[in-house]
């Protein structure tokens, strides 16, 4: 039988669970979820009674950082820690390609990923039905497909720069650094473009491609999906108030429909980010298969 990038998956998830990786991060995401949860409150005004949705929503403001960060832990050494432990040769002494190397590690450890976040969102859709009430069945599943998906995001991100890296100090760099620069780097960015563009800094009304600008981060992707599954505001998280924006602004001001100079483009709607998260999923996999299938494995 032709061996192929499954077999590959398969092993490497067989190989996260007897490491116990798979359990370790179910533990550590229930841990958050159930921690999100018992602290949602604190995240609204005393007077709002916190319904689901809503304590659905400071949870996404917390796993826009969370859920990433598990996907790296998850994926970035699942090539270069073979690579650097002389396994991999052995693996590629089979009748396996550099290419079912890749895609099999993405497989494997995305399947790792998903399968940690399915088991801790169906643990909280417990704890949030006796804590708030039984959430709606569309927007739970709507929440936890952007999170998951997310997720899934990371892993390619991950997986990418563990191919692409020839040491696990490379790999973290390339993983993390990636991470932080969403994080930190990337909203100053936008505004700083837009400043140089225009003269002024965005305000309640901007140009569409400012908005673009800003949606291309894959967390920014998250904050919009999550955001309409539960048909609330999902804020960043840090927050840099770098635009010209009132602090007294109501959500109604907030929403992109009212922000906006012109008609909403295609690029502005919501399914769009989806697309943005499968492109971030799935670029930095190919530039690392890229490098890897040129690199010199001695």
């Amino acid at each position: 039988m032709t061996a192929t990038w499954a077999d590959v998956a398969r092993k490497d998830f067989e190989d996260a669970v007897r490491s116990k990786l798979l359990w370790g991060i179910i533990a550590v995401f229930v841990a958050f979820l159930a921690m999100s949860l018992l602290s949602a409150e604190q995240l609204f005004p005393d007077p709002v009674t916190v319904d689901a949705a809503m304590a659905l929503t400071g949870v996404a403001m917390l796993a826009q950082l969370f859920v990433p960060g598990i996907a790296l832990v998850a994926g970035y050494m699942s090539v270069v820690g073979e690579r650097r432990s002389g396994s991999l040769r052995v693996l590629l002494s089979y009748p396996f390609t550099r290419f079912d190397v890749v895609v099999g590690k993405l497989a494997g450890r995305g399947l790792v990923t998903g399968t940690a976040l399915a088991v801790g969102f169906a643990a909280a859709s417990v704890l949030v039905a006796v804590l708030y009430g039984a959430p709606d069945a569309a927007t739970f599943g709507g929440f936890v497909a952007a999170s998951v998906l997310v997720g899934l995001t990371f892993t390619g991100v991950a997986v990418g720069g563990s191919a692409a890296a020839a040491t696990r100090g490379r790999a973290m760099t390339l993983t993390v650094g990636s991470f932080v620069g969403m994080v930190f780097f990337w909203k100053p960015v936008a505004v700083g473009a837009y400043y140089a563009v225009t003269g002024s800094l965005p305000g309640l009304r901007a140009e569409p491609w400012y908005f673009l600008l800003k949606r291309l981060n894959p967390l920014e992707a998250y904050r919009v999906l999550a955001g309409a599954a539960l048909d609330q505001r999902v804020s960043e998280v840090p927050q840099f108030p770098l635009e010209d924006v009132p602090t007294t602004a109501t959500p109604e001001q907030l929403a992109l429909a009212n922000r906006l100079v012109g008609e909403v483009p295609f690029y502005l709607e919501n399914w769009f980010s989806a697309v943005v998260l499968l492109a971030w999923g799935l670029a930095p996999v190919v530039a690392g298969y890229w490098r890897f299938e040129d690199a010199d494995l001695g």
